[in-house]
């Protein structure tokens, strides 16, 4: 059964995928790979992890990578279709009951049933409602940062919405679970730039005013440089590294002030992944 569920989040291009992968890496070497079995999913339409991770296939059905980790790339439809033929049991119901015209337009229009698809998917096995996943952990490489708001407001606003019958129970559990710092954890990507860090620094208190998740935030691509290591170097390369590194600084600073701890994160000079995968894990632990 599925003990916790790791949600990455990020602004565009900040390496939260890069990240996922490494997240993953690190909790499978926690614990001895026998007894860790991880899945690696990403929510995304587009496979990023198919051709950087180097496998052969990526779909909604776990392909082995290493150790103990599966990778998957879930959909809203593949995530609704494996929920209504678990409930009906029968392919034939499923296709007279969802894939006829009208309700197939009732759900491509329907505000938040994506999100909640998703969802359901990811805390289906704590609930006991669905079929069963034999992982440990989930870390699932998420939305970027707007989206993922809505991506954890759906249970809520649908239960608003449909507050009794087995809509209503399903949709107050899921809410539940995603609430509880026990099952859910949240990791913010952010690199040492201004926007990516105000509007992460904005994202973390509303998810923890709005939902009580205190986020994991990391400042990532960090280079550890100090100015005094730049002195004797001239030019344009000085200038450079030296607005690195102010950077870094004022990233740190605007992160004490809203009064945020953060990890920091290494630049990796490597574009080998498996060491990029490596180094970075090293650091989480």
């Amino acid at each position: 059964m599925v003990k916790k569920a790791h949600l990455v989040t990020g602004k565009g291009g900040v390496g939260k995928s890069l990240f996922s992968a490494a997240l993953a890496y690190h909790l499978s070497l926690k614990n001895s790979p026998e007894n860790q079995q991880i899945l690696l999913t990403e929510l995304s339409e587009l496979s990023f992890f198919k051709d950087y991770l180097n496998l052969e296939q990526i779909g909604y059905k776990p392909t082995h990578w290493k150790f103990g980790i599966d990778v998957a790339q879930w959909s809203p439809d593949e995530c609704l279709k494996e929920y209504a033929l678990h409930l009906l049991k029968i392919e034939s119901l499923y296709k007279l009951f969802i894939e006829n015209p009208v309700s197939k337009s009732l759900i491509q229009v329907a505000p938040g049933l994506h999100e909640l698809a998703l969802l359901g998917k990811l805390t289906s096995s704590p609930r006991q409602h669905g079929p069963p996943m034999n992982y440990d952990q989930i870390v699932a490489d998420s939305f970027s940062t707007g989206h993922f708001l809505s991506l954890l407001r759906a249970p809520s606003a649908l239960h608003t919405a449909v507050p009794f019958g087995p809509m209503g129970e399903q949709t107050k559990s899921i809410d539940a679970f995603i609430r509880d710092p026990s099952f859910t954890e949240v990791h913010l990507v952010c690199l040492a730039e201004e926007l990516p860090v105000t509007e992460s620094i904005e994202l973390y208190h509303q998810l923890k005013s709005e939902f009580g998740i205190v986020s994991n935030f990391y400042l990532n691509k960090m280079s550890d440089l100090k100015v005094e290591e730049l002195d004797e170097l001239r030019g344009d390369v000085k200038t450079s590294l030296l607005n690195v590194v102010e950077a870094e600084n004022r990233a740190r600073i605007k992160l004490q002030n809203a009064g945020i701890n953060w990890h920091e994160l290494p630049l990796v000079a490597s574009q080998d992944v498996n060491v990029l995968i490596e180094k970075l894990s090293e650091r989480l632990m």
